[in-house]
């Protein structure tokens, strides 16, 4: 992994020359959260992160608002990067295995054509990046935003109010902790998921309840499983890193 400094801003302006400034701090933070070069718990001061990537403070105020947002970060007052705990995740895994199969169900029954054509062009893309892309090194955040973007649809599909309003207040939280998953996956992880959606996508083709909900509970169950595999709990504090945003 290249070291981040001012070259960090450039590299990924690089990669991708119509990313805002925030958005481009916002990529390089959360790289170094799930990492863990930004420690679990960790102080993150604006000044330095300006200073080391050669920014004013503004967007990296900016995307450090979008982290807390999404749970990646939390204020006690000043920043800290929210703590990483197996147990959090257990209980947020078992609440999305109660939702998204039971969504994925009603979403089987209700689905239009033109809602499977949406999630078929993600599933689509997410192959693309998992399976055909040589350097998943700097595309495993778009792999993240990608699967966001599929799951919450079907909850959505599943056209129950209440249910999406209760997997709001998870999802967040929820793909925090499966974006730690996409760093740095053991061999065959990504062709995995890259086809798994797709799977998925066919079998609500097929507007079969009973199957959807099974296709969706294995899915998870495989992402709850690598979870244990990667991040036992006995071994939680050896990802408690010191990074170079996160001084003591």
């Amino acid at each position: 992994m290249n070291k981040v400094d001012k070259q960090s801003v450039e590299r990924m302006r690089k990669r991708n020359p119509f990313l805002s400034l925030s958005d481009i701090v916002y990529d390089i933070l959360l790289q170094e959260i799930v990492s863990f070069r930004m420690a679990p718990g960790s102080r993150v001061n604006e000044s330095t992160i300006a200073e080391l990537l050669g920014v004013s403070r503004s967007p990296v105020k900016n995307a450090l608002t979008r982290l807390m947002h999404n749970s990646y970060v939390v204020r006690q007052p000043g920043y800290r990067v929210a703590a990483f705990s197996e147990k959090e995740y257990t209980d947020i895994a078992e609440l999305s295995e109660l939702i998204e199969p039971y969504a994925a169900g009603r979403a089987a029954v209700a689905i239009k054509d033109t809602d499977l054509d949406v999630l078929y062009d993600i599933a689509g893309q997410l192959q693309h990046i998992c399976v055909k892309s040589g350097n998943l090194q700097y595309r495993y955040i778009d792999v993240v935003d990608l699967e966001y973007q599929f799951h919450s649809r079907i909850v959505h599909l599943a056209d129950h109010p209440l249910l999406e309003e209760f997997y709001e207040h998870i999802k967040y939280k929820l793909y925090r902790y499966r974006s730690y998953l996409n760093y740095d996956p053991p061999s065959g992880y990504f062709e995995v998921v890259g086809t798994e959606h797709l799977t998925i996508c066919d079998i609500l083709k097929m507007r079969d309840q009973g199957m959807a909900e099974a296709i969706m509970r294995r899915h998870l169950a495989l992402a709850r499983a690598e979870f244990k595999r990667k991040f036992p709990a006995e071994n939680n504090q050896e990802f408690n890193k010191k990074g170079p945003f996160s001084p003591t």
